[in-house]
């Protein structure tokens, strides 16, 4: 069926609109976008009036662990909690209303507390001393546990296995009950895992509640274990989404036969791209910088995989074959290092269409701005997270300004950056991170912080639509309302391109239609 919107403020592009779009319902493409005389109208099946309202590209999420904030959703949840009482209360009414093995989730950050008080073993222990916890940080590098926990899991035994930076204990030696990094993966790996198909379920549950958003493609930061839940949700569900998967680069070797299963699949999901972690959070003081933490006598660290050798052995394997290569940094030096490692495969390898991508790049030197484009490396970054790093950034570094600098990356037209959320650990809502991105504004700073870094609209959107899909190789065929792409698109309740900053925030999806199919409406 051929279908035409008409009579609306249809962005096409950097400061481009048109009022009419064609598209074929059955085929998914657009088939005319501009402004179309009267008589044509006849030529569709179905006219659709809109009143003026404005239609953008559906966006797409940079930067997701979709499985992980699926079952989040449904599980304890401390965020935005600020007092003991609160978390504690919040706790035991979790506790007298699930039964529970074991009691996960957490999501807190110390930037929201007030009153002098943390969480630690003895504050859960008063909790509960039989059934095990484990609440993890909102930045999901470090946690919490338990005496129980600590006791069910062998932790003990094993603490010579971890570094002093990943678990935490105090001046007699004895264990806080915070683990970062490796600790905390043991820590997870010990916890009863959800069936595959209940956690299908959950995200099925959330991609539609994505698409209210007006999100219909992802990057995902998938895991192994998170494909056997994946394919129960393509064979049951058929759910309105497109996932570009990247794994961890040790799966590297094992592809064809973690993908063989997706085979038929292809509308939902891709594969090529792997993703390594560099170093860590700056909450849990363990992004790599060129300084040390305030009061400290360290610089935070590169993971255990980097000071190995494995990250630039797999990682020049892996550029050979010519796979994408994600790698998470946030500290300053984390960040010069990895340039300095797509130098040596442009050595190594040859210079290529690789796309390389640098995850959250939060805190980049003045000196690397530059060499993102003369390395054509991509930054993937979640504005929205300015909100809680600003606190955190002040309480621990001298220096907070290259904060979410990121600015001064797309400030020439030549390098690629692109918007993300990092889902859970950020609201998958695209209007509160462009708001966040426009704004810059955090508790300490509601004037905005470092201002001279904020966004505008124009570029927000494009980050968050056609650079993405360039970022994952899609840009010829989604992420731009033009004639032969995908007829992914959606109506806003309100203009976000006439609308005040802080109105940004609350603009809401009316309609949302992904490959020329209508899948919500308000």
């Amino acid at each position: 069926m051929k279908i035409l919107i008409h009579n609306g403020k249809i962005w096409t592009g950097e400061n481009s609109f048109v009022h009419c779009l064609g598209f074929n319902n059955d085929s998914g493409e657009i088939t005319f976008t501009g402004f179309i005389l009267s008589g044509k109208k006849f030529e569709y099946d179905l006219l659709i009036d809109l009143k003026g309202k404005v239609v953008i590209p559906s966006f797409f999420d940079g930067h997701t662990h979709l499985r992980k904030g699926s079952e989040m959703k449904n599980e304890i949840n401390l965020k935005n909690l600020s007092t003991s009482n609160e978390i504690n209360d919040k706790i035991k009414s979790y506790l007298s209303e699930h039964s529970v093995k074991w009691l996960t989730g957490g999501y807190f950050t110390e930037s929201d507390f007030k009153g002098n008080f943390k969480i630690d073993k003895t504050f859960l222990d008063e909790v509960s001393l039989n059934i095990p916890i484990f609440l993890s940080r909102i930045d999901l590098h470090s946690a919490i546990i338990n005496s129980k926990a600590i006791e069910l899991s062998g932790l003990k035994s094993k603490i010579t296995e971890f570094s002093k930076d990943e678990i935490i204990v105090n001046d007699k030696g004895e264990m806080t009950g915070e683990v970062k990094e490796r600790a905390m993966d043991y820590m997870l790996g010990i916890i009863p895992k959800v069936a595959p198909a209940t956690l299908a379920g959950y995200i099925n549950d959330e991609i539609k509640y994505m698409n209210s958003l007006g999100i219909t493609h992802l990057t995902d930061i998938s895991l192994p274990e998170d494909l056997e839940a994946y394919k129960i949700l393509f064979e049951n569900y058929s759910p309105n989404i497109f996932i570009n998967s990247s794994l961890p680069f040790e799966n590297f070797k094992d592809i064809q036969k973690l993908k063989s299963p997706f085979e038929g699949f292809e509308k939902y999901i891709q594969f090529g791209s792997f993703k390594a972690f560099y170093d860590g959070s700056l909450s849990s003081q363990s992004a790599y910088f060129k300084k040390n933490y305030k009061n400290q006598e360290h610089n935070g660290l590169r993971t255990e995989f980097v000071n190995s050798g494995e990250f630039e052995k797999i990682g020049l394997e892996i550029d050979k074959s010519g796979g994408q290569l994600l790698v998470h940094a946030i500290g300053d030096l984390a960040i010069k290092e990895v340039l300095d490692f797509v130098e040596n495969l442009n050595a190594k390898n040859g210079e290529w269409d690789r796309r390389f991508r640098i995850e959250h790049a939060q805190h980049i030197d003045k000196n690397d701005i530059k060499r993102f484009q003369t390395l054509g490396v991509i930054a993937s970054v979640q504005p929205a997270h300015l909100y809680v790093d600003e606190a955190v950034a002040e309480k621990y570094l001298d220096d907070t300004s290259t904060l979410h600098s990121y600015k001064q990356i797309s400030d020439d037209n030549k390098s690629k950056l692109v918007f993300g959320t990092d889902f859970p650990v950020a609201s998958e809502n695209p209007f509160e991170t462009i708001y966040e991105a426009m704004s810059r504004k955090t508790k300490m700073h509601p004037e905005g912080f470092n201002k001279n870094y904020a966004f505008d609209l124009i570029n927000c959107l494009q980050a968050y639509t056609i650079n993405n899909s360039y970022a994952a190789f899609q840009e010829n065929n989604f992420g731009i309302l033009k004639k032969g792409f995908q007829a992914n698109f959606i109506v806003l309740n309100n203009d976000i391109f006439k609308a005040k900053i802080n109105e940004i925030k609350d603009i809401k999806v009316e309609k949302t239609f992904y490959k020329g199919k209508l899948i919500y409406e308000k």
